[in-house]
């Protein structure tokens, strides 16, 4: 397994695990997203890291923005895990933490001295596996909404 940035040869594949990790999404939004990115066009994503089997296909990848709060942070701009994803079949074998020390390592180049995430409550293998690399938990929420 290598972790590299995101190129044209992965594009497909990264859109595809896009499409896996946030499913309530439009698919052919996120692809567009993911070529928009490779493009240049500034996103939400400043950053694309993708884990490669040995026959150079994409089954993992991490992406990473930079937003101007993160709670429990100190610093502004603060790097963000936007996404981070490893298909199941490969899950266990330290492609998850290969990617987010790849994602660490970018931020640290460019002088962040902290990284925050986030993920939704119940999914708690995501939250076991951001502990078992480091994270802490800083506050539980619930987001609400209503219709005017």
């Amino acid at each position: 397994m290598t972790v590299n940035p995101v190129d044209r040869a992965s594009l497909e594949r990264w859109s595809t695990m896009r499409a896996s990790l946030w499913p309530e999404a439009v698919a052919a939004e996120l692809a567009r997203e993911a070529t928009r990115f490779l493009d240049g066009v500034p996103s939400v994503a400043e950053a694309v890291f993708v884990a490669l089997d040995e026959a150079n296909s994409a089954f993992g990848f991490i992406e990473l923005g930079l937003r101007q709060f993160a709670d429990g942070c100190e610093s502004s701009p603060v790097p963000y895990v936007e996404g981070w994803f490893v298909e199941g079949e490969q899950r266990g074998r330290g492609a998850g933490k290969a990617l987010m020390n790849a994602g660490e390592r970018w931020a640290r180049e460019r002088g962040f001295f902290e990284l925050a995430s986030d993920t939704q409550i119940d999914n708690v293998t995501s939250r076991q596996a951001h502990a078992a690399l480091g994270f802490a938990e800083v506050e539980t929420l619930v987001i609400l909404r209503k219709d005017l």
